[in-house]
């Protein structure tokens, strides 16, 4: 009993340190967690992928 408790603690650790490592480094890129008064760092912007995505919804 004690050792299937320490399994389902294991793998639940496991699940969510892997869910935490997909979400946390998105949120710092956009500045989520940088601090009240502070702005975050411009993102860089490709203009030939910007261009992509607005000729997206046009009819050809």
């Amino acid at each position: 009993m004690k050792n299937t408790l320490w399994v389902v603690v294991v793998v639940t650790a496991v699940f969510l340190g892997f869910l935490m490592g997909y979400s946390v480094p998105p949120f710092l890129e956009i500045g989520f967690a940088v601090g009240k008064g502070k702005t975050a760092p411009p993102t860089k912007i490709d203009k030939k992928m910007e261009d992509y995505y607005k000729n997206l919804y046009k009819d050809e």
